[in-house]
């Protein structure tokens, strides 16, 4: 479930320039930040013990990651709703970093290592 959020949240950021207005564009900014750094949150949070220690040491290190690099664009969306467009542009093009760097482990984890 958390993975559908982050690829819904990750999709309405990277939608977002598409939207004329700029209120639009920062607003489906805020949006999508907020339901990644909210997965994040929750994936920090709770925590399943059958999959292992491994494991949980794992999701923690990668939810960590997606907080540090959402939160940034969640701050910057906000101040680019006061009409202040090199924010939201800034915060716009780190999403499309994370959104680069998580296809390609998507693409990484499917074709390279079989899982």
């Amino acid at each position: 479930m958390l993975a559908i959020i982050l690829l819904l949240g990750i999709a309405i950021m990277i939608a977002a320039p598409l939207l004329r207005r700029p209120q639009l564009r920062s607003g489906a900014l805020v949006a999508g930040a907020s339901m990644v750094v909210a997965a994040a949150i929750v994936g920090l949070a709770y925590e399943d013990p059958r999959i292992g220690q491994a494991a949980i040491e794992a999701n923690r290190r990668q939810f960590l990651y997606v907080f540090g690099c959402e939160l940034p664009v969640l701050v910057l969306a906000l101040i680019s709703l006061k009409t202040i467009q090199w924010a939201f542009w800034l915060g716009w093009s780190i999403n499309l970093g994370f959104a680069l760097y998580v296809g390609a482990i998507i693409v990484w984890l499917e074709f390279f290592w079989h899982w």
